[in-house]
């Protein structure tokens, strides 16, 4: 950013007044700023919409709590049905070009060390399908949509916001996070023991 400013000097005229000729002298003085690169993200969310009867009542902050309803019958069995996901949202600002990454720790909902494989038939790993974008408000996204399908432990994705004359900063907008639980068939009963997962969004800064 660059604000000219431009001074006019004033200089006495010398001579008859009948025959003084005024003059002048200009100059100009460059003042040179920058603007910082910023991108902020909120440290809680708000429930904005469920699907498959997930509620506002599950999430708090930033943590959701899938109830075992919707997890697992009583048998163990896992629950087969429609996805099982919730929307949450913050107010963030940016004002580059950024790239939206999401890590997922466990890799999906798992019980025990994420990295352990399962006991000979049953099942310790729901796949979750978490996506982060910056919202137009109605569920949509503006710029791209960066999706994750969480199935192994650290696993990462990134997507590039490139501003640009079709794309400009995002600004103070909303951003959205959805968190999505898979529920098809799975190849065995699912292990005892709590399935947690934590997911991480990070907005990094290019150049």
């Amino acid at each position: 950013m660059k604000i000219l400013i431009r001074t006019l000097a004033a200089v006495t005229a010398l001579g008859l007044a009948a025959a003084a000729t005024a003059a002048s002298a200009q100059e100009s003085v460059t003042l040179a700023g920058s603007a910082e690169k910023v991108c902020t993200l909120p440290d809680s969310w708000a429930f904005v919409s469920g699907a498959a009867g997930a509620s506002g009542s599950q999430f708090s902050g930033t943590t959701w709590t899938i109830p075992e309803s919707a997890f697992a019958a009583a048998d163990s069995t896992a629950v087969i049905g429609s996805e099982y996901a919730i929307r949450i949202r913050g107010a963030g600002f940016c004002n580059t070009s950024h790239t939206i990454s999401l890590t997922s720790s466990n890799g999906g909902l798992t019980t025990g060390s994420p990295a352990a494989a399962a006991p000979a038939g049953f099942s310790k790993r729901r796949v979750i399908k978490y996506q982060a974008y910056w919202s137009n408000g109605s569920g949509g996204n503006t710029g791209p949509n960066v999706t994750l399908n969480a199935s192994t432990p650290n696993q990462q994705t990134v997507g590039t916001y490139t501003v640009s004359g079709a794309l400009p900063p995002p600004g103070n907008r909303n951003f959205d996070i959805r968190l999505g639980m898979a529920r098809g068939a799975l190849s065995g009963p699912l292990l005892a023991g709590d399935y947690s997962d934590t997911v991480t969004v990070t907005l990094s800064i290019i150049g």
